[in-house]
């Protein structure tokens, strides 16, 4: 695909919520503090696919709820704002096709997500944006997939993350850093959700806010579940400073083991079906 072709991919999807308009009625709801869990429901029942993706990731082992959701209202409630509208924006940008997106890609999210949610409460970061934003991080791997002329592998990657960036930038005149948070930044994502995202690789400051250091850390964590021989991010060291101390190695089998589990049960609702 030529810049030019990819400059175009990205226009549209920038332009979606002008067009998805079912879509972005569920975004801009989900940013409203005065919506109710009834009024998201009402926006998102004349969409049957959104629907069912909805009630499929509710009804998950994450949630342990045993498939006793059976109204969107409750869906609602049982996954929260953040989490729909996040859902949202992946079902407009087509992501609930199995091909639509590179291999392992919701193992990635799925893993990341539940990592982010984990450690939330351990760096003062709010658990469901954590959550939010661990699923959506890579999102921009996904927009670059979708007519890409090489596969994009969003698992974590076994060379330097400045290589890939760099071979990103070669083939399509934008990283898919920059890609995910420039069309977040469209659909009205808040500021600094796009900052954090078009940032994710690189090396973490000291001063960190909370929300970025559990990004961070939920990526080490998900280094560490999903490659055999985890090195840099993944170590036991690594995880211990970015997490600022608050998971040594003492901690970290216990909640390896969580985080794997509940990465899974997350994975039967979130994964698209064939």
């Amino acid at each position: 695909m030529s810049v030019e072709n990819v400059e175009r991919l990205l226009a549209r999807h920038e332009d979606m919520p002008a067009r998805a308009s079912a879509a972005a009625r569920v975004v801009r709801l989900a940013d409203d503090p005065d919506t109710s869990a009834q009024q998201l429901a009402d926006a998102i029942s004349p969409d049957p696919v959104f629907a069912a993706r909805l009630f499929r990731v509710a009804n998950s082992p994450y949630y342990g709820l045993g498939g006793r959701v059976s109204s969107l209202t409750f869906a609602v409630s049982v996954v929260g704002f953040q989490t729909v509208r996040s859902l949202a924006v992946a079902a407009a940008a087509g992501l609930d096709r199995p091909d639509a997106v590179p291999t392992g890609f919701w193992e990635a999210s799925a893993t990341c997500a539940t990592a982010a949610e984990l450690v939330a409460p351990l760096l003062g970061a709010h658990p469901g944006d954590a959550f939010s934003l661990g699923l959506l991080h890579t999102l921009g791997s996904a927009l670059l997939h979708q007519h890409a002329p090489v596969p994009s592998v969003c698992l974590p990657e076994p060379f330097d993350p400045g290589e890939l960036l760099r071979i990103e930038h070669d083939l399509y005149g934008i990283t898919h850093s920059d890609a995910g948070a420039r069309v977040l930044g469209a659909w009205q994502f808040p500021h600094h959700v796009c900052e954090l995202i078009s940032r994710h690789h690189e090396p973490l400051l000291p001063d960190a806010p909370p929300l970025e250091r559990s990004l961070h850390t939920a990526r080490a964590l998900a280094d560490r579940i999903l490659t055999d021989d985890p090195a840099g991010l993944g170590t036991d060291h690594s995880i211990a400073w970015i997490s600022e101390g608050r998971l040594t190695a003492t901690d970290l089998g216990p909640l390896l083991v969580r985080l794997q589990e509940k990465a899974q049960n997350l994975l039967e609702g979130l994964r698209p079906s064939e």
